[in-house]
Formats: C-alpha cells, sequence, structure tokens
C-alpha cells in the first residue's frame, strides 16, 4: 500500500499487549474471591454478559450484576474488585510485545497516525494511560467508552475519523479475535492478520512479527 497510508488502527490485546489464559484466569479467580464468590457460580453470568461489561463502565456493570445474583456487595467491595481486576490485567503492560515500542517509536517519526480499538471493560483505560506505549497513541477507541464492540465497522470508522483520517487511509492489525479482521475490512480499511499460531482463519493478508507494519505503510 506503499506511502498512501497515512494511519495504523492497532487491536490491543495480544497484538501490542499480549495476555495469556493465566492472567485472565487469575483475574477472574480473584475478582470472584473479592466478591466472595465461588468462580463457577459467576462464570456464566459474567460470559453471558460480556457485551453489556464491555460497552459501559465497569462500575455499573457490577452495580447491576450484584442486583441480577441478589449479592451484598457493598460499594466498597465492588470499588476493591475492580482493583484487583485491574492490577492483574494490567501486569500484562509490563511487557508489551518485544517489538511494540520500537513499531510505534518508527511510526510516529515517520508522522503515521496511531489508533487502539480494543473490545474491553472500561478500567483498561487507566492501564494503558500509565502504559509504556500510552506516548505513542493519538486515539483510544474501547468499546466500554464508544458504546460498540467489533466487529461493528462503526467503532473503526470512528476511530479513523478521530485521526482525522478516511478508513480508505488506514490499515488494521490485529490478532483476529472477534471477527474483528472482517469488521475493519467492512469499514473501509485493509486488515491484516498478526499471525501469532493460534489457528485463527483469515482469507487476507498476514504480518507473522509486529515490525512487519512498517512496510506496510512505507518504512525502511
Amino acid at each position: 500500500m506503499g506511502n498512501k497510508v497515512a494511519g495504523v488502527i492497532f487491536d490491543l490485546w495480544n497484538t501490542l499487549v499480549p495476555l495469556s489464559d493465566q492472567i485472565k484466569q487469575q483475574a477472574f479467580i480473584e475478582t470472584s474471591a473479592t466478591l466472595d464468590l465461588e468462580p463457577q457460580k459467576l462464570i456464566n453470568p459474567w460470559s453471558e454478559t460480556r457485551s453489556r461489561r464491555e460497552t459501559g463502565d465497569l462500575y455499573q456493570y457490577l452495580s447491576w450484576m450484584r442486583d441480577e445474583l441478589a449479592s451484598g456487595w457493598t460499594e466498597e467491595t465492588i470499588l476493591n474488585a475492580m482493583n484487583v481486576r485491574r492490577d492483574i490485567h494490567g501486569s500484562a503492560f509490563e511487557s508489551p510485545d518485544f517489538e511494540a515500542v520500537y513499531v510505534l517509536d518508527r511510526l510516529k517519526k515517520n508522522n503515521i497516525r496511531i489508533a487502539v480499538v480494543s473490545n474491553c471493560s472500561s478500567d483498561v483505560r487507566n492501564m494503558i494511560s500509565s502504559s509504556v506505549i500510552e506516548p505513542f497513541i493519538d486515539v483510544i477507541a474501547l468499546s466500554a467508552e464508544v458504546g460498540i464492540m467489533k466487529p461493528d465497522p462503526k467503532i473503526y470508522q470512528y476511530a479513523a475519523s478521530k485521526l482525522g483520517l478516511g478508513c480508505e487511509q488506514c490499515i488494521y492489525v490485529g490478532d483476529g479475535l472477534d471477527h474483528e479482521l472482517e469488521g475493519a475490512e467492512k469499514a473501509g480499511l485493509k486488515a491484516f492478520l498478526l499471525d501469532r499460531g493460534d489457528g485463527i482463519q483469515w482469507s487476507g493478508d498476514s504480518l507473522s512479527r509486529l515490525s512487519d507494519v512498517l512496510k506496510e505503510v512505507g518504512i525502511d
């Protein structure tokens, strides 16, 4: 695509920041414990209401879940659970993709606009804000704040517009979960699978490592 690319929109988890199953499991177990619930009693309502959790405020979601489960969680209990979850998930930012800072820096120095689009809960904003990747990012579009989840084309269009660009001027890079690549192309972006060897099927173009993004935007 050469020099026509003016912006790169990245997925967050397992694209810029690896999030292992171990960290996710630990966060869920310890959050459940803080809420004084056995994990097996929370897992079904938690998974079944993902879209609600990831398109709004996390505190409001947990307050709603308290009513749904007829639980006696206090405000302090909910805030403590949020802190536990944030600290564990936030630890993933201590080890971003080993090429992430290099790639983001090169893009920034070559005046390529950078956005992150993520399906996530609202606490991720603070995780990004205190991370080493935050200074390089021009636009952060979180589903919890925008109220739209990938693969809805509107969230990609939102990110591109906030960059001051059209979707046709941007490429999208992600690990392929949530049908995000299909959604990006429906929005008008060229999408690339960052192939982590997870067996994600994608008929379009793939990148074997994050630094391959640079050649796609015309940076040697």
